[in-house]
């Protein structure tokens, strides 16, 4: 078996069981950058350079002694110290809590998001390690703003999962809302041997054909609508909800929506060894932990994280235990608890930054959820994208990545675009024509995709009701083909930005994972979908 379907069969098992801890990668809250309060960040930042970089000491605030367990004995970051950062995203109503997790040193956040209850209380989603730290941070919320009130799981993600069940645990008067669909692998576990509450505390999210009483409370000041659950023929299934904070104008997701941003989070950077481990060229370079050196590793972690086999690198696992002899003293404590024998088997032959800059800058789905899952299910989740773009965010928390994401409904819609073509076929074309697939970042004043034109008409027509000549000028829009449709004003060139895309050659290893899975019938084909996220039909 070559080293490429090695990687893929891998790949595959982390989707089946991890999808999301792959994904969860970083974020730091724009309100941390933005001089907002972060409770639990570093002194310093970047560690001075010595002998070896210093492993942080273990502290009893940091620690969770099941992290080992939860995870089912997977050997991922953050299993036992688990450092957590709070970010107040929106002045008394929205924080964020940060912490890591990760497989290799791939270490992305994992974020929780907690809101304000109109009439008093908190509302908690996604939870993270309940640490000693982190309990501390939320029992402080509760003693301003009012109890934790309900919890809710949005995803059927398993490493969510196992974070949620033992935080609930610590939050016992709260009721507990679960993302439908709810598996686990390789035995099925009902919820409460997992942590979470029995009898009328543990609730489903209903769907839309779901009956009055089943309805949350919370459910006027926070609107949602769940996608899936979408099935894979062998085991296991994908589901997500979004939720709109109608006071902040808040959309709150998992993992459908992230966006990679050039510097390193803070939570990160609280440890900077992962990132100065990938930011090495090959086993036996020594780096310091100046600021490109993290941005640098930065970038690697990324681009493993969302791709897996990005194609700058040459693997060598013919030699990697002659390489291991190479490794500086110096270099030795990168991999600690973390890579086993700190092995490095590969080297980065090619700049790694055409790859990143293809996939940073605006949001995106990420390309695991493009290849994989949601391109067996595209009609289903572009009747989720419509009734998400209905709400008039402005800006988006995902749990993983960039925090605070300032984006509208247009945004959100041009990331789904890729399930209206067949990205196969063009990234094959690409890469015989030896194009380099990178995407425009200029916004362009051309005929749209008709799911962002039915998100800009949508934008057109908010803000005109008190103007006859706007509410005019919104009808004369709504009225044209979409290849007419003016994308010149300030505010309809912003929401149309066009979503990133991989390079071509950096979806290799996904798109030969997307074939292993169809032909062992784990999943099915990938299709295109019948229609646009406006409803129009789509031509195939």
């Amino acid at each position: 078996m070559t080293v490429r379907m090695l990687l893929c069969v891998c790949s595959m098992s982390l989707l089946a069981v991890h999808t999301n801890a792959l994904l969860a990668t970083p974020r730091a809250g724009k309100a941390a950058v933005h001089a907002t309060a972060s409770r639990g960040q570093p002194r310093n930042a970047q560690v001075q350079a010595t002998a070896a970089v210093p492993t942080p000491r273990a502290e009893r605030a940091t620690s969770w002694p099941l992290g080992r367990i939860a995870f089912s004995l997977l050997p991922l970051a953050g299993s036992a110290r688990r450092k957590t950062l709070e970010t107040e995203v929106v002045k008394g109503s929205v924080w964020t809590h940060d912490q890591i997790q990760g497989v290799v040193n791939v270490n992305v956040p994992v974020r929780q998001t907690v809101i304000k209850l109109k009439d008093g209380g908190l509302w908690v989603h996604n939870p993270v390690a309940p640490t000693p730290e982190s309990v501390r941070m939320l029992r402080e919320l509760e003693e301003r703003h009012g109890p934790v009130k309900h919890v809710v799981l949005g995803t059927l993600g398993l490493e969510h999962k196992a974070l949620a069940g033992p935080f609930c645990k610590q939050f016992t008067q709260a009721t507990v809302w679960l993302q439908p669909g709810q598996w686990s692998f390789p035995l099925p576990i009902s919820p409460p041997l997992l942590g979470f509450p029995s009898g009328r505390r543990l609730r489903l999210l209903p769907t839309s054909n779901a009956d009055a009483d089943s309805i949350p409370e919370w459910a006027d000041e926070i609107e949602f609508e769940v996608l899936g659950p979408l099935r894979f023929k062998a085991v296991g299934a994908f589901g997500e909800t979004a939720f709109f904070h109608k006071k902040s104008k808040t959309l709150v997701v998992t993992d459908t929506i992230v966006k990679v941003e050039p510097s390193p989070p803070s939570i990160l950077l609280e440890d900077p060894r992962a990132l100065m481990f990938h930011a090495r060229d090959e086993i036996g370079e020594e780096v310091s932990p100046t600021a490109e050196v993290l941005r640098k590793g930065w970038r690697r972690i990324c681009l493993f994280g969302l791709i897996f086999y990005p194609s700058g690198i040459d693997v060598r696992l013919g030699s990697v235990f002659s390489d291991r002899q190479r490794l500086p003293p110096s270099m030795s404590t990168l991999g600690d608890g973390a890579v086993p024998f700190s092995l490095y088997p590969w080297t980065w032959a090619r700049d790694e930054r055409p790859s990143f800059d293809a996939i940073a800058g605006a949001p995106f789905v990420a390309p695991i959820l493009q290849t994989l899952i949601l391109n067996r299910f595209p009609d289903e989740t572009l009747d989720w994208v419509e009734r998400v773009c209905k709400w008039q965010f402005t800006r988006i928390i995902p749990s993983h990545l960039a925090n605070d994401i300032r984006a509208t409904p247009a945004d959100f819609a041009s990331a789904f675009e890729f399930l209206t073509t067949d990205n196969r076929e063009s990234s094959a074309a690409a890469l015989e024509q030896g194009h380099d697939g990178a995407p425009e970042q200029a916004t362009q004043a051309v005929a749209a995709p008709a799911s962002v034109l039915s998100a800009t008409k949508a934008v057109a027509g908010t803000a005109v009701e008190q103007s006859p000549f706007k509410r005019l000028q919104a009808a004369l829009i709504a009225a044209l083909p979409p290849q007419l449709v003016p994308i010149a004003p300030q505010r309809a060139r912003a929401a149309v930005r066009r979503a990133p895309a991989p390079l071509p050659q950096d979806l290799a290893l996904l798109n030969a994972a997307s074939d292993a899975c169809t032909r062992l019938g784990l999943v099915g084909k990938p299709k295109v979908a019948a229609r646009t996220a406006d409803g129009a039909q789509h031509q195939r």
